[in-house]
């Protein structure tokens, strides 16, 4: 999800905002939930906080 967020700022640098690092981790489980066949393309850690 890192990644994509960093292609997304290098590809359109002047069209993405608000791509804040602090939500990777909610962005990608939005995505799974959404589509879990993807998961085994993205790695999920257990949340530290509820």
């Amino acid at each position: 999800m890192k990644a994509l967020f960093e292609a997304l700022r290098w590809r359109h640098p002047h069209e993405v905002t608000g791509l804040n690092n602090d939500y990777t981790a909610l962005y990608a489980r939005k995505l799974l939930a959404e589509h879990p066949q993807w998961s085994s393309v993205i790695e999920i850690r257990r949340r530290r906080s509820p």
